[in-house]
């Protein structure tokens, strides 16, 4: 089995996918596996694949279709318990990749022996026409160089939206990387193992990043961010910093109901699942306050997100077992966590 298994899934992403499989087998290291799974994809992209990508990739490439959309964890899921690697990219449609970029974080996480988790440098894949791939550049702006975590516990992309200056040329340690490009070490996964679940199957689709990077610290395996690492995304369910008042409202009406209602039921399986009781005492009224102004919201003007509460209480119960598991197999002490709450 090779060093490095790249997880792909794709769901009707014709746009996107010539230009992200092009860059994966552009990469100059070739120690990788690709394995592809697609959820049930209606356009284009389970022909692209076959026509010009299995070929293409030959021994190198593994494409499994699935029949209908598992969604983003249990894809995933199945991508790590089919592989062997001793490194995992999870990766999405919408990314492309600089050359280099498997060669910089492999080197790196074998050197950093106690790193779980990576993110590179991602800058935005820009489209002046949502949909033509040739009115696209890559540019300076950042989309992602990690988590970051708050103490009511909303979380944003660092230096989302900035230019990327020379301040962001520096590794870093970070809570942990957004799952546009993460690689993950797979004895880090494997540590955090749930079953057969490394990603949340309850969660779908949307913050299981976030799940899993809170999970990685509480057993103390690092997050770097590595800005040697270089890519691009294009992202569809942005995460901006500056959304307050009107900004906010225009923010959220540009948001499929599909996306603000698994964004919200997941936010609250994070906190049920991650927050330990002291830290949830402490930070009580930070907490509080942003989820009554979020919840306040989508009474008032967001409705179509109601029906996920009904979600989180079908599923709290299984929710509260996880958490009981990870408290009680967990290695990093209440307040080595709290310095990743700004």
């Amino acid at each position: 089995m090779p060093k490095l298994s790249v997880h792909l899934v794709t769901w009707n992403g014709q746009k996107y996918i010539e230009e992200c499989l092009n860059s994966i087998y552009n990469q100059t290291y070739k120690d990788f596996l690709l394995l592809i799974i697609d959820n049930g994809s209606v356009d284009e992209t389970i022909k692209i694949i076959d026509n010009q990508f299995v070929p293409l990739f030959g021994q190198r490439i593994r494409f499994l279709k699935n029949k209908e959309n598992f969604g983003f964890a249990k894809a995933h899921n199945q991508a790590v318990l089919w592989t062997d690697s001793d490194y995992i990219m999870v990766l999405n449609q919408d990314v492309i990749l600089e050359p280099d970029f498997f060669s910089q974080a492999i080197e790196f996480m074998e050197e950093h022996k106690e790193s779980g988790s990576l993110s590179g440098k991602v800058l935005k894949w820009q489209f002046i026409s949502n949909e033509d791939l040739k009115k696209s550049k890559k540019s300076v702006i950042i989309d992602s160089l990690g988590l970051k975590l708050f103490k009511n516990h909303k979380v944003i992309e660092i230096a989302a939206g900035q230019k990327d200056k020379q301040k962001y040329s520096e590794v870093k340690e970070i809570f942990g990387p957004s799952a546009a490009c993460p690689i993950y070490r797979r004895k880090a996964l494997e540590d955090i193992r749930y079953n057969d679940e490394y990603f949340d199957n309850d969660f779908f689709s949307y913050k299981e990043d976030i799940d899993l990077a809170y999970r990685l610290q509480w057993r103390a395996w690092k997050s770097y961010y590595l800005p040697q690492a270089v890519a691009y995304h294009d992202r569809t369910a942005q995460n901006k910093k500056n959304t307050k008042g009107l900004k906010f409202l225009k923010f959220r009406k540009h948001k499929t109901k599909f996306v603000n209602y698994h964004s919200y039921k997941n936010h609250l399986f994070v906190l049920i699942k991650n927050l330990s009781p002291k830290n949830f005492k402490r930070y009580f009224l930070h907490i509080g306050f942003y989820e009554l102004k979020k919840l306040l919201f989508i009474l008032f003007f967001e409705q179509s997100t109601l029906p996920a509460l009904k979600e989180f209480k079908r599923k709290y119960k299984n929710i509260r077992e996880k958490h009981r598991f990870i408290m009680k197999n967990r290695l990093l002490k209440d307040e080595d966590m709290r310095k990743w709450f700004n």
